[in-house]
């Protein structure tokens, strides 16, 4: 994954001196952003973008979840969603049915080609993943993916953002006589 002519850990100490002093929140935007346009590649031969398998990776982990669902899950617009859900649904990967519990809603799941494109885009994912991570221990993967998790669950807990927390008691002190 190297630039052309570029070892390696040349890139990799080009990486870190452009981002040294980086918040941790723009690393994970710059992480995001390159990881999926190389997904976006990989998975080009399926026709298939790499917000297109994630919705699916969804409905292949949560069957019957609703457009609506899956909007706020992926902090999308419904209409967006609704969009992207028409496109799988005509490609037949997809199909919506009548929620029994609630008469407005439709249910979505994958049908079998759409289990089967998606396993064939997972499996490419899995390996990218791999090369990405690959370097990492299983205590540190698991690590990263608890912190991950943590971090979802503390924003799809609310709307706000977190409050500045104070510095405890000593150090306020401290920084008011500086």
């Amino acid at each position: 994954m190297a630039a052309v002519g570029q070892s390696t850990d040349a890139v990799r100490v080009s990486a870190a001196m452009e981002t040294t002093g980086a918040g941790t929140l723009y690393l994970v935007h710059l992480l995001t952003h390159a990881s999926r346009s190389r997904l976006d590649a990989a998975l080009a031969h399926l026709e298939l973008s790499s917000f297109q398998y994630t919705a699916l990776s969804a409905l292949a982990r949560n069957e019957n979840l609703s457009s609506s669902r899956l909007s706020r899950r992926f902090q999308v617009t419904p209409q967006a969603m609704g969009e992207l859900i028409l496109l799988l649904e005509r490609r037949g990967l997809i199909e919506r049915r009548a929620d029994l519990a609630n008469k407005k809603a439709l249910l979505l799941s994958l049908t079998k080609s759409g289990r089967a494109l998606w396993a064939k885009a997972d499996a490419i994912a899995r390996e990218f993943e791999q090369a990405l991570f690959g370097e990492l221990s299983r205590g540190e993967i698991s690590s990263l993916r608890s912190i991950m998790i943590n971090a979802l669950a503390t924003l799809r807990g609310g709307d706000e953002p977190p409050k500045p927390r104070l510095a405890p008691a000593d150090e306020r002190r401290r920084l008011v006589k500086a």
